[in-house]
């Protein structure tokens, strides 16, 4: 008997193994049951929006001008000289800078400066022969005291008139050099050029010394006034930060040429400035802090309006909404029921209704250009 029991004892277990192998593939074939928890399918629509946080900023209203950048009249210099010359050789170029000292053209007197020269110089030499020959006939007492003093005059005259043209650099080449640092504005002149008697040769302007001149549609006059600010860029040469300015001169009279109003704005730091370059300067006429919203929240409404959608508690709330100032930007919105850090949404407004389900997306909130 113990050695029966010895051989069956491993085919039950045997048996037991293949019964539970049985019932689990059973119990796999069975299908699952639906939990009565299980969220009901939405046949409603959902949209997908992005949203930012309603937030207080600065927002200015501002008259948007063009213009360009202009040395001020009296740091402002003109070289030239006093007599025909001719033009030897010019020494710079416009828009180069100078240190004092610097030489900026060479020179050579014209032909009529040299006859004046020699004009003088044989007058001289006259004189003073006539003043000798008075002498010796006044030893031979055939002239008088008066004839010896006016020959002594004339020979003082024509001194004087030979010094003062030698002074002046006639009759040699002369070197024109720059009496303080700068730029040069304009060259008016071109090598071997003769030019006249008091002619412009060049233009030099004390660096940095700048003024921007715009022009104002005539209906913003009665808006502007004296010391007023401005935020003057480069059209051509945009950078980070605008220049501050402020309306140094308002003037009274239409440009024939532009039929525009011209203002004259003084910038405070003239470094990122270049002279006539094309300049876009923005008058603030007023600045407000108040609710704003990027420029995309803001809908046109059917009954002339404007509206915004925010978001509560995943649906969407309309609201219709005054605006006040606006920049490229940014808007100032004006309601009752709008608070700081709403959530508003600028990206899928257009699709959305009252009570419309939402799904969200977080823009990121760009308070950039608050102040532009």
């Amino acid at each position: 008997m113990k050695l029966i029991s010895k051989i069956h004892l491993p085919a039950g277990a045997i048996l037991a193994l293949i019964v539970c192998s049985a019932m689990i593939l059973w119990l796999l074939k069975q299908p699952v049951p639906i939990s009565s928890k299980a969220p009901a399918s939405h046949s409603e629509p959902i949209a997908q929006v992005a949203t930012v946080k309603l937030h207080k900023g600065e927002i200015k209203e501002t008259i948007t001008a063009y213009g360009v950048v202009l040395p001020l009249p009296d740091r402002l210099k003109t070289i030239n000289v006093p007599y025909s010359s001719q033009i030897d050789k010019i020494q710079v170029n416009q828009g180069q800078i100078v240190a004092q000292g610097d030489l900026l053209l060479t020179l050579t007197s014209g032909a009529d400066a040299v006859l004046q020269l020699q004009q003088a110089e044989s007058e001289l030499s006259a004189a003073s022969r006539e003043n000798k020959l008075l002498q010796e006939r006044m030893h031979l007492k055939l002239a008088t005291r008066q004839d010896l003093i006016t020959s002594r005059l004339r020979v003082q005259q024509a001194k004087v008139m030979l010094k003062n043209l030698t002074d002046r650099g006639i009759g040699k080449q002369q070197d024109i050099s720059a009496e303080s640092a700068g730029i040069i504005y304009q060259v008016s002149v071109q090598q071997g050029q003769i030019v006249t008697a008091g002619a412009p040769l060049l233009q030099l302007v004390d660096q940095n010394q700048w003024v921007v001149r715009l022009g104002i549609e005539a209906e913003n006059y009665k808006r502007l006034h004296i010391d007023q600010q401005v935020l003057i860029t480069s059209v051509n040469m945009p950078v980070s930060e605008p220049v501050k300015g402020r309306i140094e001169i308002i003037t009274q009279l239409i440009d024939p040429a532009t039929r525009l109003l011209n203002v004259f704005v003084r910038p405070e730091l003239n470094q990122t400035l270049l002279i006539n370059d094309f300049i876009q300067g923005r008058i603030i006429i007023s600045s407000v802090n108040t609710l704003l919203v990027p420029s995309q929240a803001i809908l046109p409404d059917d009954a002339g309006g404007y509206s915004l959608f925010t978001i509560n508690s995943g649906r969407a709330v309309k609201h219709l909404v005054h605006i006040g100032l606006e920049n490229n930007t940014h808007v100032e919105v004006i309601d009752s029921d709008l608070k700081e850090k709403d959530e508003v949404v600028i990206l899928g407004n257009y699709e959305l209704k009252q009570g419309m389900a939402v799904s969200v997306i977080m823009a990121k909130n760009d308070h950039e250009g608050l102040s532009q």
